[in-house]
């Protein structure tokens, strides 16, 4: 029987038959001593509401009874339950699909009521996973690597309709000399601040790097995004399944991407020259020489013009390197399920 359980079922009934068992050591050691372990499964902020949609609310007799409906219901990560009883000796209950690590200003304090949020059932692997749960703010967000380590991570879950993205690596002109930033191919372990993401001089580890490809579709290069944001303008978009840019190394190579826009020469789904050597260059391009791929930047270009990395040559009509405290960024993402 219990065999055919889920996994979530198996713990919900272990954790239930843990609670009873506790409850009756205490009776028949004749003591008033009543283990709470609450704290092992929820994390509590006294007088504190979460002010987001919830799943339901109804009156339960005490807080093991609105703690366990959570555990019950798998789409349950936090709830909110009143201070005190009502006439009716009963408490209101509020079940919700969110928690503060999703809506981190939504937290409020109040007089009447505690939050507790369940520990480990949400382990966001990227971003993607907190545009799922309805995140609306772009910030700074706690996700996993596949080694069970959480790391903060900048979300940017509103430039795109539809799609989050995870920066991987953001510096400044005045840092491109940084050999993390200008010699080392993606593939290699070239870490710089990535448990304080910043724009000026940010990257992550190769074994985050590739944690965030595994739960990502597609990737994209912005200049000075926290200047400009999104509007198209100097960006480059593709997808891991035509070009893999953490693995790629090789020299003016023609790799299909969704969308290009070199000060202001632009396309669709066509083939743009990539260069990434181990530790020669990082990955960019060179809208000076097209060569036989499709998409040609070549007006208005200076000689040897780099975009999007390395920076040897630079011109200062392209966003990322027009002055000394433009940025260039990298991220990883994919389309949020409807």
């Amino acid at each position: 029987m219990f065999g055919l359980l889920r996994t979530d079922q198996s713990r919900h009934v272990i954790i239930f038959v843990f609670y009873i068992l506790e409850a009756v050591f205490a009776e028949e050691s004749h003591t008033m001593h009543h283990p709470n372990h609450l704290q092992d499964i929820f994390v509590k902020e006294e007088y504190h509401f979460l002010n987001v949609p919830g799943i339901g609310t109804f009156t339960v007799y005490d807080t093991f009874d609105c703690t366990f409906e959570c555990l019950s219901n798998p789409s349950c990560l936090s709830l909110n339950l009143a201070a005190s009883k009502g006439a009716d000796g009963k408490l209101w209950c509020e079940l919700l699909t969110s928690n503060k690590d999703i809506n981190p200003g939504e937290l409020k304090e109040n007089k009447t009521s505690h939050h507790f949020a369940l520990k480990g059932r949400f382990r966001p692997t990227s971003c993607v996973e907190y545009g799922q749960q309805s995140a609306s703010k772009d910030g700074i967000y706690k996700i996993y690597d596949d080694g069970g380590n959480s790391f903060p991570a900048y979300c940017d879950l509103t430039s795109e309709a539809g799609i989050a993205w995870t920066l991987v690596m953001s510096w400044s002109r005045e840092n491109r000399l940084i050999s993390a930033f200008y010699n080392t191919a993606l593939q290699i372990n070239a870490p710089e601040n990535e448990t304080s993401p910043n724009w000026d001089r940010y990257r992550l580890s190769l074994e985050r790097m590739r944690s965030l490809q595994v739960h990502s579709t597609h990737w994209r290069a912005t200049c000075s995004y926290p200047t400009h944001g999104i509007d198209f303008r100097d960006y480059l978009r593709g997808n891991f399944k035509d070009f893999d840019i953490v693995d790629f190394l090789g020299n003016g190579e023609c790799k299909r991407v969704d969308y290009v826009d070199i000060r202001g020469h632009n396309g669709t789904n066509l083939t743009v020259s990539f260069w990434q050597q181990k530790y020669s260059y990082t990955l960019h391009t060179d809208s000076r020489l097209a060569g036989s791929c499709k998409f040609d930047a070549s007006v208005g270009a200076v000689s040897g013009e780099d975009n999007f990395g390395f920076y040897e040559v630079m011109n200062p009509k392209f966003r990322c390197t027009q002055a000394g405290n433009s940025t260039t960024q990298w991220w990883f993402g994919a389309h949020l399920k409807k």
